[in-house]
């Protein structure tokens, strides 16, 4: 069974992907259709990528990370990393070289030196992950370092 953030559930929902210069618009009308815009998210990263997802709370960024690793083949539910900060999931099979998605939850960071405990670049240094990021805007410096590996995300 899978969880969703009935927030999310309840109305259409538009995400924008922006990659350097390039934005792609979608419209997400429901949950089943996150699915589809994950499938659509992942032709567009590879390992190395970070995902900053930001919106409102309960615009649906977990909903989506949840869509995500779904069509990575991850079977084991993803929940929400707000309270452990993050949460790591290997692919049961490796999709463009990724092999795990690392979920990160900064909104409870009161400031961005609070990432260090998480040791964001030797958890990326194998290579072959994609860090999901909820809440970006917490971490603008670590980010700008990564500004070339970073596909962004904003969800209406």
């Amino acid at each position: 069974m899978t969880r969703v953030n009935k927030s999310a559930a309840g109305n259409g929902r538009r995400a924008t992907i922006t990659i350097g210069n390039v934005i792609r618009r979608s419209d997400v009308p429901d949950v089943a259709a996150w699915e589809g815009f994950a499938d659509e998210v992942k032709t567009l990263i590879g390992p190395g990528n970070i995902l900053a997802i930001s919106g409102e709370l309960g615009a649906g960024k977990t909903t989506f990370i949840q869509a995500l690793s779904k069509v990575l083949g991850i079977k084991k539910h993803t929940l929400s990393p707000t309270f452990s900060l993050m949460r790591s999931y290997r692919l049961p099979r490796t999709y463009q070289g990724i092999k795990r998605i690392i979920h990160v939850d900064a909104y409870r960071f009161a400031a961005e030196r609070e990432l260090v405990v998480l040791d964001l670049d030797e958890e990326m240094a194998d290579g072959s992950s994609v860090l999901v990021v909820e809440w970006p805007e917490k971490i603008p410096n670590w980010l700008s370092r990564h500004a070339s590996k970073t596909v962004r995300i904003h969800i209406d």
